[in-house]
């Protein structure tokens, strides 16, 4: 539990007001929605589970019992009960009885999750192995890339019809083996003057940005719909290219899926509506944030000349 709850993760240390989380999703038509808390229980002095339960269109599917966990058997139509220690988050535990089980469906949704903040110039383009979830840093970009394409080799479409849209010089991506299982990525660029092939690890932190962007709407037509939240989409980019970045993956979501993103950019924040826009504000680091939807606020004219005058506030 330490390493995913610490002591300092509450709000300026308080010990007697839990970590509360709370998540509410419509998977095939049903309203899942999931409940955990952290905090410290009977004095003890490690971070414990003090909540958790999964519904599913209000009906209780796991529930959390004084020294273990209350599991609901749909189709056998009794309860079942599971001891798990405190110090043990029971969602990813338990084991599923079909593809059909929600706990399946929803650990299925939440393994998917793109919880983005890159780091380009850590990104080289080299792998070892297959993955469908990328690090939050996307450090693992040559492995998401092949795992990807090992999953929907349909989708080197998509991403190559996306970044010829942004890099029109571009000719191919290749990903080939250079060492017993190694491989590494390279791009190649053509014009009338040439070809010239480049390791991925040497394009610019921006270029790196519009490929993590191609992977993103390959993977939500490949095998989302997906929850992509990405911090700072805009960093890396000119500001001629945040307005075009930021509207292909709203764009993209709009049929499936769910796109988030936090920004202090102006360019970026003009490209979402008042109706899904919020307004994140805390008047010092004694206070905590608040959240509010930009069309609950009275803002005199535009929003971004608002926030540099300082007149948004919740």
């Amino acid at each position: 539990m330490s390493t995913l709850v610490k002591e300092t993760d509450f709000f300026l240390g308080r010990k007697d007001v839990p970590m509360r989380f709370e998540l509410e999703v419509d998977l095939e038509g049903n309203t899942y929605s999931y409940d955990i808390a952290f905090g410290f229980v009977d004095g003890n002095k490690e971070v414990s589970v003090f909540e958790e339960k999964l519904t599913v269109d209000g009906e209780i599917i796991l529930g959390r019992v004084e020294g273990g966990v209350r599991l609901a058997k749909l189709e056998k139509e009794i309860n079942a009960y599971v001891r798990i220690d405190r110090q043990l988050v029971a969602l990813p535990l338990l084991q599923q009885e079909s593809p059909t089980d929600p706990l399946f469906i929803f650990r299925e949704w939440l393994a998917a999750m793109l919880i983005l903040r890159p780091l380009p110039s850590l990104i080289k383009g080299d792998s070892e192995d297959l993955t469908r979830e990328p690090r939050p840093t996307v450090t693992n970009l040559g492995a998401w890339f092949a795992g990807l394409l090992a999953h929907a080799p349909s989708a080197y479409t998509k991403i190559d019809e996306y970044l010829k849209q942004v890099m029109p010089d571009l000719k191919d991506i290749k990903n080939p083996l250079v060492g017993k299982d190694a491989r590494r990525l390279f791009v190649q660029f053509s014009s009338d003057q040439g070809s010239l092939n480049i390791p991925f690890e040497d394009l610019s932190d921006g270029e790196k940005c519009f490929m993590i962007c191609a992977l993103v709407l390959a993977a939500n037509e490949a095998y989302g719909p997906l929850l992509c939240f990405w911090d700072e989409p805009d960093n890396y980019l000119a500001p001629s290219e945040v307005g075009h970045f930021v509207l292909a993956l709203r764009k993209a979501f709009q049929s499936g899926g769910q796109f988030i993103a936090t920004s202090h950019n102006s360019e970026a924040i003009q490209r979402f509506s008042n109706e899904n826009t919020f307004v994140l504000y805390r008047k010092s680091h004694l206070e905590p944030t608040i959240i509010r939807p930009l069309k609950d606020l009275q803002v005199s004219g535009d929003l971004v000349d608002a926030l540099i005058r300082g007149d948004v506030e919740p």
